[in-house]
């Protein structure tokens, strides 16, 4: 238990005293980060239009209660 206080101690102080990096940011790190990002962003948001009608039954039955739509099944 005082080795993990000792750690959190010793990272918390590393986050608060920090001195200069002197680097820079390559000019090319936006296109790389943006090609990386991207794809993943569109195939998720292509996820949810291909699966939409499924994703709205889920929502619909957790908060809307599902109803006995066979009713007739049950009066003959």
């Amino acid at each position: 238990m005082k080795f993990r206080l000792i750690v959190h101690v010793f990272m918390l102080v590393n986050l608060i005293v920090v001195s200069s990096a002197y680097a820079y940011i390559d000019p090319n790190t936006g296109g790389f980060f943006f090609q990386t990002i991207a794809p993943f962003v569109y195939g998720i948001l292509g996820m949810i239009v291909v699966f939409w009608k499924r994703i709205t039954g889920f929502v619909k039955g957790l908060f809307g209660g599902k109803k006995d739509q066979d009713t007739s099944a049950d009066e003959q």
